[in-house]
């Protein structure tokens, strides 16, 4: 049912379309036509006028007139003008036999007749238009035989004559037959094939509008594919995270022209969503509120970052107040290492998301997660950082104090300035970590203090006096000094490493020597004996104890009577 209802949507179409490439052709032989219609008009009226045939001349106007009529009045029916010019062309025919009989050109007329009606009326009609002929040659040869009209003597021999009526007419009839069938057979093919060329005219059309289409997507796509790259390496080289979420969205919301795009992070509790960043037609004003999504609840933001999938929710008309031409809202999460850092929520008032959109999105949505992993990556490893710069600052002045406090390091002072503002002034360099040069009027001094800083730590400081006459330091003598404040700075810092690593060393020989007096003796009264001897000689005691208590669930430990005690002097 299916094939035969499309041959005959296809049997209409080519009819349709063979009736207005009938109508044009009509169009274009009426006007052509009519331009030879004109000169031609004036020779046979000079013609019949010279013939003695006048009569003739009012039909020959006649018909020019209704030519022009029907050539001209555009809202003439196509039926008509095919009618009018059969009848033109058959009056032709006629007024020719009239006139001449059978020495005119009357049958190119009536072959003309058949031709035009088989081309533009079919099969029908050039079957009525052979019957027309043969009984208009019938009619005439009747007239002119019989002797009720008479012609010139010249051509009135050969019009009278019944046979060559005969003759004339069965010419004429072959010639029109053959004609007609010649017609008969090519047009249906005609037809096909210009059916088939539409079909094909149409297929290519629909080819070149596919291709154009697909070469636009592919051209689009690559901007886009373009635009996220060099989106990414941008995002690489951002380290402030607030610049990267307003970056991402503003770039979203001008590369596809959405109706809104936020940015959602994971607060500290993972119990809610904070928007940090927003654009579209909403404005800055949701990141000013405030504006919180709680996790898992029945905005889609809160869902993707329950269950960290990626989702789609197609909305009705103002479903969401604050976002009311919204009609397609999608939510990515952004993950990494099985933890959800936030939610990247776009909103269009389109119907739905093209496949080439939604695939960028993904692909920027990558590039955020990872740049937002990197600058949290980043913030933790500057708090490390900042965390060893301070244990190994408190572990450097430690270092210094105790060296100090067991006399094996001293500050070196000589000099006139006061002891109080000389400390003053140092405490300024080295807390700001900076050269320090002032004038001392009432010493008429100038003094300058360099800091010594060792990986950030400050050691001390070195304290220079220069006598008015030699004024302040220059620029060079500032650099010397400080490079070379720099250099004695990672000596001394040298030095307390190296003493260190010498009490290291001592402290591993003497627990070295305590560990073999120990292995080397079977017996635990000779090991709690070496022991205490070797612990009291190496710490300087001047007596060690050793005592063990072991707990019990009656007594814990600690509280027990001891079971072995052993006690020894020191040296």
């Amino acid at each position: 049912m299916g094939e035969e209802n499309q041959r005959t949507f296809h049997g209409i179409t080519s009819r349709t379309e063979v009736r207005e490439w009938q109508q044009a052709l009509i169009n274009q032989v009426l006007k052509v036509l009519f331009l030879v219609a004109l000169p031609a008009l004036v020779f046979a009226v000079y013609y019949v006028w010279k013939d003695g045939h006048v009569w003739l001349i009012p039909f020959y106007v006649g018909g020019f007139a209704f030519f022009g009529v029907i050539r001209f009045w555009k809202q003439v029916p196509y039926a008509l003008q095919v009618g009018a010019f059969l009848a033109i062309v058959y009056a032709l025919a006629v007024l020719s036999l009239a006139r001449a009989g059978l020495a005119s050109n009357a049958r190119i007329f009536l072959i003309a007749l058949s031709f035009i009606a088989t081309i533009f009326l079919g099969r029908r009609a050039a079957v009525a238009s052979i019957i027309v002929s043969v009984v208009t040659m019938v009619a005439a040869a009747w007239i002119f035989v019989t002797g009720k009209v008479s012609i010139a003597p010249e051509s009135q021999v050969i019009t009278a004559n019944a046979t060559a009526w005969l003759s004339y007419t069965l010419t004429l009839v072959m010639a029109i037959v053959f004609f007609v069938a010649s017609q008969s057979y090519l047009l249906p093919r005609l037809t096909k094939a210009l059916a088939r060329s539409r079909d094909l005219t149409r297929e290519l059309e629909a080819d070149r509008l596919r291709v154009e289409d697909d070469a636009e997507r592919r051209r689009r796509h690559a901007e886009w594919l373009g635009w996220a790259a060099e989106l990414g390496s941008v995002l690489a080289s951002l380290r402030q995270r607030d610049d990267l979420a307003w970056r991402v969205v503003r770039e979203i919301e001008q590369a596809f022209d959405v109706y809104q795009v936020n940015l959602f992070l994971m607060s500290r509790t993972g119990e809610a969503l904070n928007l940090i960043a927003t654009a579209g037609a909403q404005g800055e004003a949701l990141v000013e509120d405030g504006y919180q999504i709680p996790v898992g609840g029945r905005l889609l933001p809160g869902r993707v970052a329950q269950i960290g999938q990626e989702q789609t929710t197609f909305l009705l008309a103002d479903e969401l107040p604050r976002f009311p031409l919204s009609r397609v809202e999608v939510g990515f999460p952004l993950s990494v290492r099985g933890e959800t850092l936030g939610v990247l929520d776009i909103h269009s008032e389109a119907s739905a998301f093209s496949e080439e959109a939604l695939q960028l999105f993904r692909i920027v949505t990558g590039y955020v997660t990872t740049s937002l992993d990197m600058l949290q990556l980043l913030e933790e490893s500057g708090a490390q950082t900042q965390e060893m710069h301070a244990l190994y600052a408190q572990y450097t002045l430690t270092s210094w104090r105790s060296l100090l406090e067991a006399g094996k390091a001293q500050s070196f002072m000589a000099g006139t300035v006061p002891e109080a503002v000389l400390s003053a002034l140092a405490a300024e360099a080295v807390a700001a970590h900076e050269l320090r040069s002032v004038w001392l009027g009432d010493d008429q001094l100038y003094l300058l203090i360099v800091p010594l800083v060792v990986r950030d730590v400050a050691l001390g400081y070195l304290a220079f006096t220069r006598s008015a006459k030699k004024g302040d330091w220059d620029a060079d003598s500032r650099a010397l000094t400080g490079a070379a404040a720099e250099r004695l700075a990672s000596a001394l810092d040298n030095t307390r490493l190296l003493v260190e690593m010498r009490r290291q060393a001592l402290y591993d020989e003497q627990l070295s020597r305590l560990g073999n007096v120990i292995w080397e003796t079977p017996s635990s009264e000779v090991i709690m004996e070496q022991s205490v001897r070797e612990l009291g000689r190496f710490l300087g005691a001047s007596e060690v104890q050793l005592v063990l208590m072991p707990g019990s669930d009656e007594a814990p430990y600690g509280t027990s009577a001891p079971v072995v005690s052993r006690r020894g002097q020191g040296e």
